[in-house]
């Protein structure tokens, strides 16, 4: 089959969805060319990049430039693109004056707000081929407007403009859906609500890589809880409730903090959340930040941990709904006892008791008492494992989410080929 992916981002920069579907499409003999928005600097996915037949990642931020500069340049950027939508031109003109780019049979646009979806439209019309949308994420799942990488100044100007444009930003992501052959997401919840737009919406969770992501324990003198991520607003991941419960721990002696860490491997804006939050009840010594590492290294950091962390909040009407990030289903991959702070009360909470992986913890106590039950193995025995249930597991492989977009993509062609759009 032959695929053109347009996309907001794709490897090497941090867009593992993608790149990993690319990975396993490739290894299936397919055709794959794609089109994205490259971004300076992010080499954290370089691995998966050469999975292609064409790949062009346009700047659309003038190299080199940092500060007010790069900050004014967004914001001309942000409003140019919602006004005259100039970046998804600048996509499809790259396409259909390039001889090699033909021959599709689908389009798939891959996104987690707007840009390029009309471009990936009007490639579909040039090109008269199907489109699939995948959306990784939507506005509508953040607590606050988080979403954004910089805010408007201004005060309430700024934020009248900011929900201005949010509403013109779904208003524009929800046409292109309408007339999209299929819609796909990544969990129960972001399906309802983009079945309201189109009825023809698929799951497709985040998964991990088999190839990379399995059980392989590397010993340690340390027992270290690890989080490896951000942690954009602690309305979304929130580690409130672990730190009491270690600050608990440490009044009572339950822990040293010379063999008991937890260990970050954040940016510096989520060290700075951290430290802080870390200050006020006292355990700044029980806390490592090795900063990020490159994802090749993720596994090994992984099996060399004792309780894999999770961070979340109540996905409540106020809280985040649906976001069920890659990090989770490769800590469930690698076998470790996982730890969700908190219970989101909801499809993630469900999963962590669907596959026995650990706990979802409602309050702190159910923190320590798991924390000190783990620390007591990893005395014991000098490490922590935890089976899980393999069955359940397996079906997150990136493998397996490759052959669900075929699966798709073949009844989207055959509907097409019986006269029907949907």
């Amino acid at each position: 089959m032959n695929i053109l992916i347009v996309c907001d981002h794709f490897p090497p920069a941090f867009a593992p969805r993608m790149g990993y579907l690319c990975k396993y499409l490739h290894q299936e003999g397919h055709r794959v060319d794609v089109v994205f928005e490259r971004l300076e600097g992010d080499e954290r996915y370089a691995y998966l990049c050469g999975n292609t037949t064409h790949e062009e990642g346009l700047f659309f931020y003038k190299e080199g430039s940092r500060g007010l500069r790069r900050k004014l340049r967004w914001v001309w950027l942000m409003l140019a693109d919602a006004a005259w939508h100039s970046k998804d031109r600048r996509v499809y003109k790259h396409v259909v004056r390039n001889p090699e780019w033909r021959d599709y049979e689908i389009v798939l646009c891959c996104t987690y707000r707007t840009f390029p979806l009309r471009a990936a439209r009007m490639l579909s019309k040039k090109f008269q081929i199907p489109l699939v949308v995948d959306l990784r994420d939507i506005i509508e799942q953040y607590p606050d407007k988080s979403y954004l990488k910089h805010h408007l100044p201004g005060g309430k100007i700024g934020s009248w403009l900011e929900n201005l444009f949010t509403e013109r930003l779904l208003a524009q992501r929800n046409q292109v859906l309408a007339e999209a052959d299929a819609v796909v997401s990544v969990s129960p919840w972001h399906v309802a609500h983009l079945k309201r737009f189109n009825p023809d919406t698929h799951l497709v969770y985040n998964g991990y890589d088999p190839e990379i992501f399995f059980p392989a324990p590397v010993a340690d003198t340390v027992f270290r809880v690890t989080y490896t991520g951000r942690i954009i607003s602690t309305r979304i991941r929130n580690p409130e409730m672990l730190f009491q419960a270690v600050s608990e721990m440490k009044k009572r002696g339950l822990v040293s903090q010379e063999d008991f860490k937890l260990c970050w491997y954040v940016d510096e804006d989520s060290k700075g959340i951290l430290e802080g939050m870390a200050q006020e009840v006292g355990i700044e010594a029980f806390m490592e930040y090795p900063g990020f590492v490159p994802a090749t290294e993720v596994p090994e950091v992984l099996n060399r941990s004792s309780v894999l962390l999770q961070l979340a909040n109540v996905a409540d009407e106020h809280g985040p709904k649906g976001i069920m990030s890659t990090k989770i289903f490769e800590a469930l991959a690698i076998g470790k006892p996982l730890l969700l702070v908190r219970d989101d009360e909801s499809f993630l909470g469900e999963l962590v008791r669907e596959t026995d992986s650990g706990i979802a913890a409602r309050n702190y106590q159910e923190v320590v008492d798991f924390l000190c039950e783990e620390y007591g193995k990893w005395k014991r025995t000098g490490s922590t494992q935890r089976p899980v249930k393999e069955e359940i597991v397996r079906q997150f492989s990136r493998k397996e989410q490759a052959r669900s977009f075929l699966r798709l993509f073949e009844q989207v062609l055959d509907r097409r080929a019986g006269g029907q759009k949907r």
